[in-house]
């Protein structure tokens, strides 16, 4: 009965919204843009109740698209309790709530709860980069009733077990008749005491309760966690100033890396952001003290329940099960050769080794406690053994498999891929390859050298290096290396072997750039003037390119190439594992007179060292952009609340090159001939900024 009742009354919802005569609402005049066109929106607002409080999303309305109420599903599903997951590789929203998940496909009318799927009449879309859920899918997939009042355009959201909303007799924006009262001398208000957060309390030791607290000077606001990636965990706090160390290293935990902190202002309010980087996704509470004076973040510690091993086919298996994400790190040793697989942060029991009878190409298995702190598994294996490793539903399983390479091995503790020199290899004739952006690097060797290293792929489960490829193409031999990190190659012979050593690149290059064309695949960016600004960035950025290697000695990597979309903190990570500077290229938007150019840049805790600093760096680019390309000067500016900025420690700036929005500005950056321009402009600021700083 309860659903029959509620599809009647989305169906006289609809109709309702078609066709009814709007009277007490405010208008809502903004840009919508969707299904990539932007489209004007003018229309009476459509307020919402949850549970008998009235609600606005911060950050979008209520719209009625072809008849259509479409809702925000983060703000109110966070206001229902909801969990809130984004899938970016799915294109995908997750709701989880009292062991529940629903699933909704941006675009599809299918979506699935507990794996069920359920149709949708009109599919989620994406609206101003905001998930908007039409008012049916909210209402079969949460199991809530909704209510549709037609004078006062208002959506009642109402949770079973909760207290049902008052019916409204008269329209809410008409105010009520009261008496009159007598005059009383006006209360002086309060001046709000401001909030800031104080501390940060990490657990002792690693083997200890994986507690920590973030606490504040007076009562905590609203405080809201953001999702960002399986491997951190993100607590925004609203009106809150940020008193804490920008970088907390020292976390007494083996799988929290770091914690970084940030003050960032939004809509002219201010709010602090903790981050707990990770070493992979780990199961956590979020609990607040009765004073709200401190938050609780503890994750659950996880213990490994059994390790067993068993020879199948050509592998010999080893399985590490535990109640929990393991967050296994995998390395080798050599001499003898060992797999190490650590588990930071894990517990367990190190007992009598573990037979490896009956396996072929494992002959010792180990086990370390590391008094606590983690877990360690070690397996001593042939030296030509392959292995490959997986981590699911918190089992790691290993298996090592015997491979034909031979002569060759590799030392972790230097990086080096050693080569027993059986056969003449002439160095100076090896080709190098590099394509970091597809995650491997290649040499080529002058002949073919099967018969002395075999083929087939060594995995080392390094930092730097996942794996090494061995194959035979073209009648030469070819050594692949599958990247962890952007590396460069150098080669040489020592006492007996080819040493090949894996390098930063700043090991090499004396000057090195990561140049960043902004957005990419389903991200566009901003558009104007039938540009787009994924496009333009990408056109500029690969000019900027040529210039500075036809120009410079300045070793120059990209974060794309083509239209893929890289996640804005592997840029971030990419500049700081090998970069001297970078610089991100996007173009701007806003009113259709507003113009010109301006940089953008954030402090680091490093800017007094006596280097190059973001400052410096946006203050020269803003100088040659504006002189050469003829744009007006609107300054640099301080925007410590970008990702690309706040999570970079090397010199870091974004370049707004001009306002695609505007008809000037958009005819300069439209053609060649003026992209050209702009990437000359950047280029050599670029350039003698590289040439001019202390860079290390």
């Amino acid at each position: 009965m309860k659903k029959r009742w509620k599809r009647t009354i989305l169906a006289a919802a609809t109709l309702g919204i078609l066709h009814t005569t709007m009277v007490w609402a405010a208008d809502v005049n903004m840009n919508l843009f969707y299904h990539g066109k932007n489209h004007a929106y003018h229309a009476k607002e459509i307020k919402l109740n949850i549970n008998g409080k009235n609600f606005k999303d911060p950050n979008m309305p209520a719209v009625s698209i072809d008849g259509r109420t479409m809702l925000p599903m983060r703000g109110i599903c966070k206001e229902l309790g909801c969990e809130i997951v984004w899938n970016d590789d799915t294109n995908e929203a997750y709701a989880v709530k009292n062991g529940h998940t629903v699933v909704f496909a941006i675009d599809k009318k299918t979506g699935y709860k507990d794996g069920k799927p359920f149709g949708m009449d009109v599919p989620p879309m994406i609206i101003n980069e905001r998930t908007m859920l039409p008012i049916r899918a909210l209402a079969d997939a949460l199991d809530v009733e909704i209510k549709w009042d037609d004078p006062t355009r208002t959506v009642y959201i109402h949770e079973e077990g909760q207290e049902e909303p008052a019916q409204q007799e008269t329209p809410p924006d008409v105010p009520p008749v009261t008496p009159p009262q007598q005059e009383t001398p006006p209360v002086e208000t309060p001046v709000k005491e401001k909030i800031k957060l104080t501390g940060v309390e990490v657990p002792q030791e690693k083997g200890d309760v994986q507690r920590f607290t973030i606490s504040a000077s007076g009562e905590l606001g609203k405080y809201e966690e953001v999702y960002v990636a399986e491997d951190k965990v993100v607590l925004d706090f609203y009106d809150a100033e940020n008193d804490l160390p920008e970088k907390i290293t020292n976390t007494g935990c083996g799988f929290v890396t770091a914690i970084r902190t940030g003050q960032h202002t939004k809509d002219g309010k201010i709010y602090t952001r903790v981050v707990f980087d990770l070493t992979g996704k780990q199961k956590y509470t979020i609990k607040t003290s009765d004073d709200r004076k401190q938050i609780y973040v503890e994750f659950v510690q996880t213990k490994v329940t059994g390790i067993s091993a068993m020879h199948n086919g050509n592998e010999d298996v080893v399985t590490i099960k535990g109640n929990g994400t393991l967050g296994a790190q995998v390395s080798t040793l050599q001499n003898p050769y060992r797999i190490v697989i650590d588990m930071p942060g894990v517990v367990g029991t190190a007992g009598e080794p573990i037979s490896a009878a009956g396996l072929q190409n494992i002959h010792a298995i180990r086990t370390n406690d590391g008094n606590g702190k983690f877990f360690q598994v070690v397996l001593e294996a042939e030296e030509s053994s392959n292995m490959k490793w997986e981590e699911k539903n918190g089992t790691v399983t290993m298996r090592v498999e015997k491979s034909t390479l031979q002569n060759i091995s590799y030392d972790n503790s230097r990086n080096i891929l050693l080569l027993k020199a059986e056969k003449d290899i002439n160095i100076n004739a090896i080709q190098h390859r590099d394509v970091y952006l597809n995650g491997y690097y290649e040499l080529t060797l002058p002949g073919n050298y099967e018969s002395v290293y075999g083929y087939g792929k060594k995995t080392l489960g390094d930092d730097k290096i996942s794996s090494v490829d061995v194959s035979t193409k073209g009648g030469n031999t070819v050594i692949r290396f599958n990247q962890n990190t952007v590396n460069a190659y150098t080669v040489q012979k020592v006492d007996g072997y080819y040493e090949i050593k894996v390098r930063n690149p700043k090991e090499i290059y004396n000057k090195v750039l990561v140049l960043d064309p902004g957005h990419g695949g389903n991200d566009p960016g901003t558009r104007g003037n039938n540009m787009v600004e994924k496009n333009i960035a990408l056109s500029v950025a690969m000019k900027v390119d040529r210039y500075i290697k036809a120009n410079s000695d300045i070793k120059v990597y990209v974060t794309r190439n083509d239209d893929a979309r890289p996640a804005n903190d592997k840029r971030a990570k990419m500049a700081n594992e090998i970069a001297d500077l970078m610089v991100s290229i996007h173009l701007n938007a806003g009113p259709v007179q507003a113009n010109g150019t301006e940089t953008l840049y954030a402090k680091h805790s490093n800017d007094n060292d006596g280097t190059l600093t973001s400052l410096q760096a946006a203050q020269m680019i803003q100088t040659s952009l504006t002189s050469n390309f003829n744009t007006t000067n609107r300054g640099i500016k301080h925007r410590p609340d970008l990702l690309i900025l706040n999570s970079t420690y090397v010199p870091s700036v974004l370049v707004e090159i001009c306002f695609l929005s505007n008809p000037g500005d958009a005819l300069k950056i439209s053609s060649d001939a003026g992209q050209e321009k702009a990437a000359a402009a950047i280029g050599q600021a670029i350039i003698q900024i590289m040439k001019t700083s202390r860079l290390r």
